[in-house]
């Protein structure tokens, strides 16, 4: 890969020196990838649908009961009272007792009124419909209920606790509360999962003056009916190979673009197959262009032509064009690297974690009522007030993804109202370690936040849809700092 950028860059020129000055830069080296072990892969005979999801459930509650124990010992376990009476351990959701303060783990469970449901969706013929649902919640009427269950059964969550705190099915806690009425649990506190442990960063150099980035884009989204799409992808290239910055050493320092999802619009409702070709045969000019200059990872997204259940697997190479044939060489095979979604892999000593964002998309339907989900005669400004508290801003979805890295589990929605394989002996969307960083694509808008939990810092990056927005993400590897670049047209 080196030789091959000293060679491109060698053949370059500087217009303003004249035809005969060589470009004066080298690109940084792209050596350091590593995802050899990728849990999110899977062979061609495991993508059936052969199990039922049960053993999924029954994985993710013994895994997250042993972590959650450890942390409610600690809390309630040691002589805790409550209200003057000696908080007791349940073992089962069936054992909580009225009167009788005590805490228990378990699985949350989510039932409400918007949320689809599969046999519905067979009665109805419509399995398989693109989800137009933009909220899952019932705020007005309140028939939505939140449950805590494990092997045993379920019992009711009731109190303003559960409000004011995220509440998501497959999201598996500790308990603490008391029995109110028949069948109902009053909460006063939760706990989660005790801290996982994460990779020591590799040591800065402080002598040295290269810079490592990586550029992260997602939701490409091209398609035949908007031209300034392809508008967008053309500067994008420029910018990438260095012909419209200014700063040309700020983009020698790319050594990567990990495309985070959605690069073509496509849904089979709608578009023809004609028009699919024509947008993957720009996409793959795109991709020709720039691989000499660049490395490049393609994860597949929701609007993509692949598989839609999680983990979605990498594209096959016969979706693109001829003229990428070599790179599909395993000479080459870190040049152009088709991933899966989700896709955790190794960057010079830095962990990186990404999705393409369907889960929190997804996550924001359990809590964030939608303006269609409202009372007839109830005035825009008194539903506006009501749902204050949850608003869909870039901060409240920052809020959700530091969420599912103390949930431990970047997906817990899959499989009840996200498609997924079913697994029989694991759930790859269980976290064992926590990575350095953490990306979701195809946000609304960009943000990003340093979170601290358990004595570790992850840095949380929300990448917004490139078709709208115009916004290229840069991380930079030694310091994990970001910086964006938009490409106005």
């Amino acid at each position: 890969m080196d030789a091959l950028l000293t060679k491109f860059n060698e053949a370059r020129t500087v217009q303003d020196e004249g035809p005969s000055q060589p470009l004066k830069r080298v690109r940084i080296g792209d050596d350091g990838l590593r995802n050899e072990s990728n849990p999110f892969q899977l062979c061609y005979k495991e993508r059936d649908y052969g199990s039922q999801y049960y053993h999924m459930y029954q994985y993710r509650l013994k895994t997250f009961r042993e972590r959650v124990l450890k942390e409610c010992d600690k809390r309630w376990d040691a002589g805790f009272t409550l209200n003057g009476k000696l908080v007791q351990k349940k073992d089962k959701v069936l054992d909580i007792q009225g009167k009788q303060p005590c805490w228990c783990v378990g699985s949350i469970y989510c039932e409400m009124k918007y949320k689809p449901n599969v046999l519905d969706e067979v009665i109805n013929d419509t399995y398989g419909a693109p989800d137009l649902t933009k909220s899952y919640t019932d705020k007005e009427e309140g028939s939505d209920e939140i449950m805590l269950e494990d092997e045993s059964g379920r019992v009711l969550l009731v109190g303003d606790f559960i409000r004011s705190t995220p509440f998501i099915t497959g999201v598996v806690v500790g308990i603490l509360g008391m029995e109110a009425d028949a069948g109902t649990f009053q909460v006063l506190d939760i706990c989660y999962p005790a801290p996982l442990l994460q990779n020591p960063l590799p040591p800065q150099n402080a002598t040295s003056q290269t810079k490592r980035k990586i550029a992260l884009v997602s939701g490409l989204n091209l398609n035949n009916d908007s031209p300034d799409r392809l508008l967008r992808l053309e500067i994008l290239r420029e910018f990438l190979m260095g012909r419209i910055n200014s700063k040309i050493d700020s983009v020698s320092q790319i050594g990567r673009l990990l495309i985070c999802g959605n690069f073509v619009d496509f849904d089979v409702e709608v578009v023809t197959r004609d028009e699919l070709t024509t947008s993957l045969t720009e996409f793959s000019k795109f991709l020709h262009n720039i691989l000499p200059s660049i490395s490049v990872d393609i994860m597949p997204g929701t609007n993509d032509p692949s598989g839609k259940s999680l983990p979605q697997q990498p594209f096959h190479k016969s979706l693109f064009d001829n003229s990428l044939d070599s790179y599909f060489d395993d000479s080459n095979k870190e040049i152009l690297n088709l991933v899966t979604n989700p896709y955790k892999f190794s960057y010079n000593g830095v962990d990186v974690l990404t999705i393409s964002g369907k889960n929190i998309n997804d996550i924001c339907k359990y809590i964030i009522p939608s303006n269609e989900n409202i009372k007839d005669g109830q005035d825009k400004e008194a539903k506006d007030e009501d749902n204050e508290d949850f608003k869909d801003d870039i901060e409240h979805r920052l809020d959700l993804m530091e969420c599912t890295m103390k949930w431990q589990n970047i997906a817990p929605t899959a499989p009840d109202t996200l498609w997924c394989y079913p697994y029989k002996d694991e759930d790859p969307f269980v976290l064992n370690e926590w990575p350095h960083v953490y990306v979701v694509g195809n946000q609304p808008s960009f943000g990003t936040r340093l979170m601290e939990i358990g004595g570790k810092n992850i840095r949380i990056v929300s990448v917004p849809e490139f078709s709208s927005t115009g916004v290229v993400v840069l991380l930079n590897l030694d310091t994990l700092e970001i910086e964006t670049v938009k490409i106005d047209i």
